[in-house]
């Protein structure tokens, strides 16, 4: 029988809720993670860091029904900021003070997606996705649906509301086909969309011409 031997970890220099990086594509990106009632929620916190370690600010919006499937404290915990469970008069779901620049609602539900294409602005990830699509109108945000349900849901009403979501602009993110369901993609997959949405946000802002012929940033 061989000795029993449990070392320590390997000492670090982050800190508990720090991230290693993979990378500075999204330094200086504000990212709100629209985190609605399916069971895919459970993995919001990994998409959190995967995020991060790109360099992003994280804020973490949740449903009520999305906190039966992940808690308040791990979003917390992996996006380093507070988690917005409700709206109060600080208008949240406006975040003018600091305005994000992108929103990814991971998973998007059957019923979040509906609410969203029919302009329901209720609760926590509706007022905040009315906000968002109409800044995504302005060119100020970009907006991503990553679609997750079981197969029984997939319907033609389901297809019209994401065409109408996409036809007006917002990104919706192919889910991972497996076991008669659409599953959320890898976090890699996730980043990766997120990376190319704001790229091609600032795209036209680099190459703006003015009235008077010159190009402004």
């Amino acid at each position: 029988m061989e000795p029993f031997h449990f070392p320590p970890p390997t000492p670090s220099d982050l800190g508990d809720r720090e991230v290693s990086r993979d990378g500075h594509r999204l330094d200086g990106v504000r990212v709100a993670l629209m985190v609605s009632g399916g069971i895919a929620a459970f993995k919001t916190p990994m998409i959190a860091r995967a995020l991060r370690r790109q360099g992003a600010t994280v804020t973490a919006f949740c449903s009520e029904e999305a906190l039966r499937y992940v808690t308040q404290d791990a979003l917390e915990w992996s996006t380093a900021q507070p988690v917005v469970v409700r709206l109060s008069a600080h208008a949240e779901h406006l975040s003018d003070a600091a305005p994000f620049d992108a929103y990814m609602v991971a998973p998007a539900t059957a019923a979040t997606i509906g609410r969203m294409a029919h302009g329901i602005a209720e609760g926590v990830i509706g007022a905040t996705m009315a906000s968002a699509i109409g800044r995504m109108e302005r060119g100020q945000a970009c907006v991503l649906m990553a679609p997750t349900m079981h197969g029984s849901m997939h319907s033609s009403i389901l297809v019209e509301n994401l065409e109408k979501l996409h036809r007006i602009g917002a990104r919706v993110i192919p889910p991972r086909d497996a076991s008669g369901k659409h599953n959320l993609p890898e976090e890699s997959v996730l980043v990766d969309e997120v990376c190319r949405a704001i790229e091609a946000l600032r795209a036209p802002r680099a190459n703006r011409i003015t009235d008077q012929g010159v190009r402004r940033s």
